[in-house]
């Protein structure tokens, strides 16, 4: 079997092979262009592109950036080329991945239904996500693992008064969270979400609008991971997620419609619900419900997953 590389390359090697970038390129622009009229079915699946030289002379480049931006957009599989057939637009939703909903809300504005739409898509994924994550973590987590959370989770407190640094800090005890599920395919998942503080500011600054009540939340899923409960431990994170999801929807504006129907909540759910403290509580019953090192923690009501805010 063929091992790989583990030569680790000196500070001299890795200089050598870097070259300046830009941070921004033409490059860029006519992809993004290219990519928001595809996202928003101006260029329809299955159409067909102009020819490589209208399409330069449309958009002001030469060839070789054209050419560029469509071998972005065709990694993307938002296009495809074939020999004699020209670049056809791809059926984005079969074979576009996980970037392109975040892609989808760049082109967007945030006052257009779609955007709600995406934005709800977003948030469940992330529900989904988060329960399997913590859920695996509970079953083969380390002592290190655990210690790693904790030190990201203290750190945060000092990232409050920033929702971008706060972003980037949840981020990264996601993906101490996510090493210690031992699932590679949700660590490289994650890779999409970390991205969002440099590409959608304004979303991340938004989501992340009660950061100080957020920090309860940090106790509770080490607490939840420590105790092994897998089960237990996805039933309580998805749908505390879920009850945080709908506050937030609902402050922003981007709440369900009144008559919707909303599916029964379980008995379970409507006792946590019953017994759920006031929120300016948050952080002294979060701290109060967790069991001392070394001994096994009770599970934690859904209440307690409810009161993290974005």
């Amino acid at each position: 079997m063929k091992r790989l590389d583990t030569h680790t390359p000196t500070e001299a090697e890795t200089l050598a092979a870097l070259a300046p970038v830009a941070r921004s390129s033409v490059v860029d622009a006519v992809a993004e262009r290219l990519q928001g009229e595809i996202l928003a079915g101006r260029l329809a699946a299955g159409s067909r592109l102009p020819s490589e030289r209208e399409l330069s002379l449309a958009l002001g480049v030469n060839r070789l950036t054209l050419r560029a931006a469509l071998a972005r957009l065709e990694a993307l599989g938002l296009v495809s080329t074939r020999h004699g057939a020209g670049t056809m637009v791809s059926s984005w939703r079969e074979r576009a991945g996980l970037d392109a909903l975040a892609n989808l809300m760049g082109s967007l504005d945030p006052d257009e239904p779609a955007y709600r739409d995406l934005l709800v898509s977003l948030l469940e994924v992330r529900r989904v996500l988060a329960a399997e994550a913590v859920a695996l973590a509970a079953e083969r987590r380390t002592p290190e693992d655990l210690e790693r959370m904790r030190t990201i989770a203290g750190e945060q407190r000092a990232r409050v008064h920033d929702a971008i640094s706060f972003a980037r800090g949840e981020i990264e005890f996601h993906r101490a969270l996510v090493r210690a599920s031992r699932n590679l395919g949700l660590e490289l998942i994650l890779n999409t979400f970390a991205r969002f503080p440099d590409e959608q500011p304004r979303l991340v600054a938004a989501l992340y609008d009660r950061r100080e009540e957020s920090l309860a939340f940090y106790g509770v899923v080490i607490a939840l991971v420590e105790g092994g409960d897998a089960e237990a431990t996805r039933r309580a994170v998805r749908e505390g997620l879920d009850d945080i999801d709908r506050d937030w929807l609902a402050r922003h504006g981007a709440a369900e419609d009144e008559g919707a129907e909303r599916p029964p909540r379980s008995s379970a759910s409507r006792s946590a619900g019953a017994e759920r403290p006031p929120r300016s509580s948050a952080s002294r019953s979060a701290a109060a419900e967790r069991p001392p090192r070394g001994s096994p923690p009770r599970r934690a009501p859904r209440a307690d997953v409810k009161r993290r805010s974005r």
